[in-house]
C-alpha cells in the first residue's frame, strides 16, 4: 500500500490529468496557418467577434458563418505575422484605449461600462476585441508606410475633374456607397444568389477582398464627381438600394451599391472638394496596395484546413 503522503499526491496527479484531458478533448484543430493552429474555440470566439461588429451576420447559415470566421482568422494570422516583423503589437495600450472607445461609440453604447457589460453577457473577451482592433489598425498603418511613396496624386487632374463634373451637372450629388471587390474566379451566380438571400453587407463580408469587407463593404459618402467616368455611367441610372453589374478593374471585379443619395446644397468650395477627393483617391490606392500585399503574403503561406 502507498504511504499516505504518496497516496494523496497520486490522487492529486490523477485529478489534474483527468481535468487536463477533459479540457483538451473539448478542443479540436480546424486549421493551421504556417506554424499557428486554429482551434474550434478560436473559431467560436471569431464568430462572436464578427457578430459584434456586424449583427447582420446572424442571418447567415451556420456553415457560412463558420466558413467566414475561419477565413477571417486565416487573414488575421497572416497579417499579424507580417506586422510582427516591423511593429511591436504588445506595446500599444494607448492605441487600444482609443480603438475600444471608437468601437463602442460606433456600436451605439453610451460608455465603456455599458459596453463591457454587453461583452460579458455575450461571452466576448475584451482583451480579444482589443487585439483584433489593434491588429487591423496596425495593418493599415503598415500598408501606408510601406507604399506611401508609390501613391500618385495628380492635383491638377483632380481639379479638372471637379470642374468638369460641376459644369456638366445642374445639381451636385453625394452618394453613400458600398462595394464588393472580388476575384475573377468567384462564381457570379453564387455571389448573386448570396446577395439575394443574405443581403449585400453579408456578401461583402464573405466574398470581398477589399479592406472594406470588414465593414460590410461600406465606403461611405463620396461625391459622384470623384468617381471615374465609367463608374459614373454605371451608377447614375441606379436608384437607392440598387447595385451595378460587375465592373472589371485591375484588382478584380467590382460591384457598387447605392445606399443613399443627397444633393449638396451648400455653396461650392473648390478647395474643400479638392481635399476630399485627394483623400478619397489616396484611400482607393492604399486599398489596392493592401489587397495585393495580402495576396502575396497568402501565396507564400502554408494553409491547411481540417474538418
Amino acid at each position: 500500500m502507498l504511504p499516505k503522503k504518496n497516496f494523496y499526491f497520486f490522487i492529486f496527479f490523477i485529478l489534474i490529468f483527468i481535468s487536463t484531458y477533459s479540457k483538451s478533448s473539448e478542443y479540436k484543430i480546424v486549421g493551421k496557418v504556417n506554424n499557428e493552429i486554429i482551434t474550434n474555440v478560436d473559431l467560436e470566439n471569431q464568430v462572436k467577434f464578427l457578430l459584434l461588429t456586424n449583427n447582420n451576420l446572424k442571418n447567415l447559415s451556420k456553415n457560412d458563418l463558420l466558413e467566414l470566421s475561419k477565413n477571417s482568422l486565416i487573414k488575421e494570422i497572416i497579417k499579424k505575422k507580417e506586422i510582427d516583423k516591423f511593429i511591436n503589437i504588445e506595446k500599444r495600450s494607448n492605441l487600444e484605449t482609443k480603438l475600444i472607445e471608437q468601437n463602442y461609440i460606433s456600436l451605439g453604447f453610451k460608455n465603456k461600462k455599458e459596453y463591457i457589460i454587453f461583452l460579458k453577457k455575450e461571452g466576448i473577451n475584451l482583451e480579444l476585441v482589443k487585439r483584433k482592433l489593434v491588429l487591423e489598425h496596425l495593418w493599415g498603418a503598415l500598408v501606408y508606410e510601406k507604399f506611401k511613396k508609390q501613391i500618385k496624386i495628380d492635383e491638377k487632374e483632380i481639379i479638372k475633374k471637379i470642374k468638369r463634373y460641376k459644369n456638366q451637372q445642374e445639381k451636385i450629388y453625394e452618394l453613400n456607397v458600398s462595394e464588393i471587390l472580388f476575384d475573377l474566379d468567384v462564381n457570379l451566380n453564387e455571389l448573386n444568389e448570396f446577395i439575394k438571400k443574405y443581403g449585400f453587407k453579408n456578401a461583402a463580408l464573405k466574398f470581398s477582398i477589399s479592406d472594406t469587407a470588414s465593414k460590410g463593404g461600406e465606403i461611405g459618402w463620396v461625391n459622384l464627381g470623384s468617381l471615374s467616368p465609367e463608374l459614373q455611367e454605371k451608377i447614375l441610372p441606379l436608384k437607392t438600394g440598387e447595385y451595378t453589374k460587375p465592373i472589371k478593374i485591375p484588382s478584380g471585379n467590382l460591384i457598387i451599391k447605392i445606399n443613399a443619395k443627397r444633393e449638396i446644397k451648400k455653396k461650392f468650395d473648390l478647395e474643400k472638394e479638392k481635399k476630399k477627393q485627394i483623400i478619397f483617391e489616396q484611400n482607393k490606392q492604399i486599398n489596392i496596395f493592401s489587397i495585393n500585399y495580402y495576396k502575396k503574403l497568402k501565396q507564400n503561406s502554408i494553409i491547411n484546413e481540417y474538418r
